[in-house]
C-alpha cells in the first residue's frame, strides 16, 4: 500500500538481503528479531530500541512490511529483544515502551543491570502522546531526560552519552542512526521493514550532499 511506502526510499535505496554498509563502516540490515543476531550488532556498547509496544502494534509492523508472519504472544517478542540485549551486552541501554508493558519491561532490563529507571516521555512532540523511555546501566547515573520527547532524548543519547558505537534492533526509519551521524559516530541496527530502513540511507545520503555542497561554496 502506498501509505507505508514512506516516500519511496526503497525505490532509490533498496537493500538486499544481507548487511549494508556506510563509509565509516556503520552498518544496518533488514532482519527479523526471532532470527539469529547478525554478528555485528555485538559492537555496539549502548543501545537505544523503540520496540512495538503491545501485541496489536508489532503485528501491524508486520503487516506494512508485507509479512504474512504474525505473533500469538507479546510476552515471547519482549522476552526476545532483551535476550538480544543480553547478546550484545551494551554498557548502556535505552528501551522505549508505552504504559501497558512498562512494568514488565523495567523487570527485564533489571535482569541485565545493576541500575534502572524510567523516564516520562513523549512522541512526536504531542503533549497527549505518552511513553517511557526505561535507562539500564551498571554504573550508578542518572541524566535528567525525564519530560523530554523522545526525539529529543535520542538527540541527547548521541551528542551526549560516552559510547564507541550505538546499536538500534528495531531502526524503523533511523533517528538513531542519523543522530549518530551528525556526531561523526558509529552505529548499527537492524529492522523488519525494508522500506523504513531505506529511509535511513538516504536522509544520511542528503546531509551528505548538504555539507559537500557548503565545502564546496565555502
Amino acid at each position: 500500500m502506498a501509505e507505508y511506502n514512506y516516500g519511496d526510499a526503497y525505490l532509490r535505496y533498496p537493500l538486499g538481503a544481507g548487511p549494508y554498509m556506510f563509509d565509516d563502516g556503520s552498518t544496518i540490515q533488514v532482519h527479523d528479531i526471532f532470527n539469529p543476531l547478525p554478528a555485528f550488532m555485538k559492537s555496539a556498547d549502548l543501545i537505544f530500541a523503540d520496540p512495538p509496544w503491545n501485541l496489536g502494534n508489532i503485528n501491524t509492523f508486520y503487516m506494512k512490511a508485507d509479512k504474512t508472519e504474525r505473533v500469538d504472544s507479546f510476552e515471547r517478542f519482549y522476552k526476545c529483544l532483551f535476550g538480544r540485549i543480553w547478546e550484545i551486552s551494551p554498557q548502556v541501554c535505552y528501551v522505549e515502551v508505552g504504559k501497558e508493558h512498562l512494568a514488565d519491561f523495567i523487570m527485564e532490563m533489571r535482569k541485565l543491570y545493576k541500575y534502572t529507571t524510567f523516564y516520562n516521555s513523549t512522541y512526536y512532540h504531542g503533549k497527549d502522546k505518552l511513553c517511557y523511555v526505561i535507562r539500564g546501566s551498571n554504573k550508578a547515573k542518572k541524566p535528567a531526560l525525564d519530560g523530554m520527547d523522545e526525539e529529543d532524548i535520542i538527540e541527547w543519547i548521541c551528542s551526549n552519552e560516552d559510547y564507541n558505537i550505538i546499536g538500534d534492533l528495531c531502526m524503523g526509519r533511523g533517528l538513531i542512526g542519523l543522530n549518530a551521524y551528525r556526531n561523526k559516530k558509529r552505529f548499527v541496527g537492524t529492522e523488519l521493514n525494508h522500506k523504513r530502513l531505506s529511509v535511513l540511507i538516504e536522509s544520511i545520503e542528503r546531509e551528505k550532499k548538504i555539507k559537500n555542497h557548503k565545502m564546496v561554496t565555502n
